[in-house]
């Protein structure tokens, strides 16, 4: 019996023995990214990674204790808050858009800290803040060095080494 048509069609059952005819099943592509994408999009999250908290309190004792003369130095500790870890070895206190644009560097100064062992502290030259220095970064000297390097151990070695330089110049 055939039903008469009316612009609508009614879904016609099948009879038992025909069997319904079916698309073939989706397949799900998967991009694999090739080497040229993983390292952009590795690049792309650094640059726009909005870093980790930062606690800087202990670095901020550690700078007045020992650099009682430069107390802009403590200040600049105060506003590391955020941190952006290179690796094991250095860890950024600027974003990486913020390194671009502020990085004037001044010093590297050690710091004795009493957990984080001993550091060097980059010291940027930075206007737009109060006492007029930014801290970049801390490198971890101990694990650079894989052994306790004591801060006047450092100097030494810096005074030695602005002595060789000094005698290479005055041999030209």
């Amino acid at each position: 019996m055939s039903q008469p048509d009316n612009g609508q069609r009614s879904p016609q059952r099948q009879p038992d023995n025909q069997q319904l005819t079916t698309s073939p099943p989706m397949h799900i592509v998967r991009h694999h990214p090739t080497d040229h994408e993983r390292e952009y999009l590795a690049w792309y999250k650094r640059l726009h990674h909005p870093g980790l908290s930062f606690d800087p309190a202990s670095l901020v004792q550690a700078a007045r204790a020992q650099w009682a003369h430069w107390p802009q130095l403590a200040l600049a500790f105060m506003r590391c808050t955020r941190s952006w870890p290179e690796s094991e070895l250095y860890t950024h206190f600027l974003s990486p858009t913020e390194r671009k644009n502020r990085w004037k560097f001044a010093a590297n100064i050690p710091l004795a800290h009493p957990t984080l062992g001993t550091l060097l502290v980059d010291i940027i030259h930075d206007a737009a803040v109060p006492g007029g220095y930014s801290i970049g970064g801390i490198e971890h000297l101990d694990r650079v060095l894989g052994r306790h390097m004591p801060v006047e151990e450092f100097h030494a070695l810096m005074q030695w080494s602005r002595e060789e330089n000094a005698k290479r110049e005055a041999r030209r």
